[in-house]
């Protein structure tokens, strides 16, 4: 029983921690519609910017053809020779510990609620995507994904382009 609710606790906790939480700052005077084009802020080299074990080849190409995919379907095209937009990713990833209480199931004539206390190790992932406008050397848009894994994620090709839709959800930002 005891096996069972830990594992019904710890499940509720990252089911309901896989919502990814989503903020975006952007300026408020720019004119989003003018922008057509973008390349890597780097010189126009995609550079990686993260945790080393996430630093593999086929990881980097997944989010690189996943900005490309995404914004190519906004409207704005890859063009390393006149970029618009220049843009910069990172990924950060934290290692946290939640903590379960329970009771001791194998003394059951003694009631001590929440005496027993279990640990419970997750990652806290962060994807930065940040917009400069080229021309005019300064920050257009942010965006900043907040989300809770396993301590063992499935970095896959499809969590890694939810992550970056999820991302660019809300760029271009919509007129009021």
């Amino acid at each position: 029983m005891k096996r069972f609710f830990s594992f019904f606790v710890i499940a509720t906790v990252f089911l309901s921690a896989c919502d990814v939480e989503v903020e975006t700052a952007y300026d408020l005077k720019t004119d989003f519609k003018k922008y057509k084009t973008f390349c890597w802020m780097d010189g126009c080299e995609f550079n990686f910017s993260g945790p080393e074990y996430l630093n593999d080849s086929l990881i980097r190409e997944n989010i690189k053809e996943g900005i490309i995919a995404d914004l190519s379907a906004k409207g704005i095209s890859y063009d390393a020779d006149y970029p618009d937009l220049l843009i910069d990713f990172h990924i950060t990833v934290e290692n946290q510990t939640g903590v379960l209480y329970h009771y001791r199931e194998d003394e059951p004539f003694y009631y001590a609620p929440l005496s027993d206390r279990e640990e419970v190790p997750y990652h806290k992932g962060t994807v930065i995507i940040h917009i400069a406008d080229k021309g005019e050397g300064r920050m257009v848009w942010r965006a900043q994904a907040i989300g809770y894994m396993d301590v063992n994620p499935d970095i896959t090709e499809e969590n890694l382009r939810k992550a970056i839709t999820l991302s660019l959800k809300n760029f271009p930002p919509k007129e009021d």
